[in-house]
């Protein structure tokens, strides 16, 4: 019997023992700290392996987790959002000055929670060093999936020395309207994804299981109002992200993950080498990702719709499309690159453009289209590139994938559009692409052309960088200068110029439409760097004739000045081809600095440059280097500023030029046989006498100087 009882008050003890976890079956379990919610197959992007457990929990105070009284640790934090009792809630944890190790910023993983606890956090000039999320595979400094508010300022992460996966790991999920701030903070060590990554998850497209709430509760897209990263630096090769890759349907793209405003400014490397953006929303899971690159002072800016990638105006846009159809209607048709772009552009007949590039890089082409018909000389299309970068390698592979970076032709029409372009430091690169292919630059109807200031590499293939084959234009005006041609732009040579048409004297029948014809070619402060053309020379006049005897024929017979160029070859000579002279294609070569010169009458020849200066109280007009013909002359202003009077007008060798002033009262430098230099001085007016008149003679000298 008394077994038997015994036997019965053991039994109870042990009901009683277990009756709180059977009533509690039913109830929610807390949350592990670094939660083990995630399934295998997406644990690149949410948290998975806890690490260390964090300290044993602190008692929360009453009142505390509010905006007036935060959280200061992360052991009250955690404690206080282990249930469900904060739920849906605002709760503010506010840090300072404080050095985190491994494992001491595991916060309680909510992600698929429903309505999970809205995080506002704040972080102010605190140390992060190693994996202080404590996640063992998903390595990171924290790990945020329930944001409501992030603000970090002045903050040092450091990603210790076996480097980390993550840095800032932001995977929202169930919180909308959240905002971003991280500003002024240091980013150092290695990291294999990224060192900042912002994602918002669980949209429509977003397809993904790791981060679905629990139950049968509706989803909740989160949403991330505004992003915001500045001011901050980098280790070399460190990553921002936007964005998960491959979360859609059969891992294709989600975009839905990054569509938020986002603005990334001033952030720069420690090398100084540019940061860059993955735009991860773009791109399936083994598709490469799309990367932004932003150079210290670049600002990035994305909204909801996307990224911001020109401007027009005051007006920002996410499609180059529609910024190009507002700015070729706008008042003064100028669209700003925001981002690099990869874009084959097209440009109406009659159209006025300007693209200011701000330093960005178009991947792609531009054509402008060449109208024909009765009247279409008629009509010119005006293009401007400021500041801008074309290139050909639109897979940015480092392999040109465009044969013509810029291009407007019709070499069958009577009569054409003409084309205005000017490119004021510019670069045009990578552009070898096809076997016929290879110009930078292919341009049959140009009617004003202006380069200066430009680099042309890796352009020509077998072609040309700059091939000018005109046709059916009339008095084209070419002056390209102070521009560098890099590496081996074209076996044919970097620059043809040429007046191509019906009757040209070539016997060719590739070109049908009527004569064009150059009114002036200037090329000078040009500097050809390691070209070494195999069929042409650095400069090429004309093309040699097709068929037939091969004679000499009319399509180099033009006003050119080429004069003070730079060459890098070994022979510091520039090779000037006149391929329309006969079959041999008769050379010219000149000295760095020297200049060649030809009035459209005879073929070009060795000439001369006159160095015009001018003394203090006044100034000479064109001033610097000017090229002549041997035995030319140059006609020159000479002005005096108020209070100055011209003094003298001469030139440093009798036996090289003639100076005299003109009825108009300007001078002629003439007979030029030498290079010579040109000064005016000028005197200061008496104060006592009053001021000369505009008829007083001045006296012109020239100074012998043997």
């Amino acid at each position: 019997m008394e077994k038997r009882i015994l036997s019965v008050c053991l039994t109870a003890c042990m009901l009683l023992t277990l009756m709180p976890s059977a009533f509690a079956a039913d109830a929610e379990q807390p949350l592990p700290i670094a939660g083990m919610e995630q399934t295998e197959e997406t644990s690149a992007d949410a948290r998975t392996e806890p690490g260390d457990e964090p300290q044993e929990p602190v008692p929360t105070e009453e009142g505390k987790g509010t905006q007036e009284e935060p959280f200061t640790t992360v052991a009250a934090y955690n404690e206080a959002v282990k249930g469900d009792a904060l739920d849906g809630k605002d709760v503010y944890l506010t840090i300072s000055r404080t050095e985190f190790k491994e494992g001491q910023f595991a916060l309680t993983n909510v992600q698929t929670r429903p309505n999970p606890p809205r995080l506002h956090l704040t972080l102010t000039d605190c140390t992060f060093t190693g994996n202080t999320a404590g996640d063992k595979t998903n390595s990171s400094f924290m790990y945020l999936p329930n944001c409501q508010s992030l603000v970090i300022k002045g903050c040092t992460f450091n990603a210790g020395e076996d480097g980390l996966k993550y840095g800032i790991n932001w995977n929202l999920c169930g919180i909308q309207g959240s905002t971003v701030e991280i500003r002024g903070c240091t980013f150092t060590g290695s990291y294999e994804k990224n060192a900042i990554k912002l994602n918002q998850r669980n949209g429509e497209d977003d397809v993904a299981t790791d981060v679905k709430p629990s139950g049968d509760g509706e989803v909740k897209p989160a949403t991330i109002a505004s992003a915001v990263v500045a001011d901050c630096t980098f280790s070399e090769g460190a990553k921002i992200q936007l964005g998960s890759q491959g979360k859609g349907e059969n891992n294709a793209a989600a975009p839905s993950t990054g569509a938020f405003p986002v603005t990334i400014s001033n952030v720069k490397a420690e090398n100084g080498s540019e940061v860059a953006v993955e735009l991860a929303y773009q791109a399936a899971k083994d598709a490469d990702i799309p990367t932004i690159t932003l150079a210290s002072g670049d600002t990035f800016e994305k909204t909801e719709e996307g990224v911001l990638v020109a401007q027009v105006g005051e007006e920002k846009f996410t499609s180059f499309d529609n910024a190009l159809t507002a700015a070729l209607s706008a008042e003064d048709h100028t669209i700003t690159l925001l981002q690099d772009i990869t874009k084959d552009i097209s440009i109406a007949a009659g159209s006025t453009l300007t693209i200011e590039g701000s330093g960005k890089t178009l991947y792609g082409t531009i054509n402008c289209v060449a109208a024909s018909g009765e009247h279409a000389d008629q009509t010119n299309t005006n293009l401007t590139l400021n500041n801008l970068t074309v290139d050909g390698d639109t897979d940015r592979n480092g392999t040109a994938d465009k044969s013509i970076l810029i291009t407007s032709q019709n070499q069958s029409a009577t009569v054409v559009s003409g084309l205005n372009l000017t490119m004021i430091n510019c670069t045009v690169q990578n552009s070898k692409a096809g076997v016929s292919g290879g110009q930078g630059l292919y341009l049959t109807n140009v009617k004003n052309l202006t380069i200066d200031d430009c680099t042309f590499t890796n352009c020509g293939g077998i072609n040309y960088a700059i091939d000018l084959n005109l046709v059916a234009v009339q008095d084209a005006v070419i002056s390209i200068t102070n521009t560098r041609f890099e590496g081996n732009c074209g076996a044919s040579g970097p620059i043809k110029v040429a007046e191509r048409g019906t009757g040209d004297g070539t016997e060719a029948d590739d070109i049908t439409g009527a004569r064009a014809s150059v009114k002036s070619l200037t090329i000078s402060g040009c500097t050809f760097n390691n070209s070494n053309p195999i069929l042409g020379g650095d400069i090429v006049l004309g093309v040699t004739t097709k068929t037939g005897e091969k004679d000499g024929n009319d399509t180099g017979s033009f006003p050119v000045t080429i004069a003070d160029n730079k060459t890098t070859k070994e022979d510091k000579q520039l090779k000037i081809k006149l391929a329309y002279t006969d079959d041999s294609a008769r050379d010219i070569t000149t000295d760095i600095g020297s200049a060649v010169v030809g009035d459209g009458t005879k073929d070009p020849a060795q000439g001369f440059t006159i160095t015009a200066t001018a003394g203090e109280g006044g100034a000479i007009t064109p001033s610097g280097r000017v090229a002549v013909a041997n035995g030319g002359s140059q006609t020159f202003t000479v002005t005096a500023d108020s209070g100055y009077s011209i003094s003298d007008v001469t030139v440093d060798d009798s036996t090289a030029a003639d100076v005299v002033q003109n009825d108009n009262g300007t001078y002629t430098v003439q007979n030029v046989t030498k290079d010579c230099t040109i000064h005016a001085t000028f005197s200061k007016n008496s104060s006592s006498g009053g001021s000369f008149s505009s008829s007083t003679r001045y006296t012109v000298s020239v100074e012998d100087t043997d």
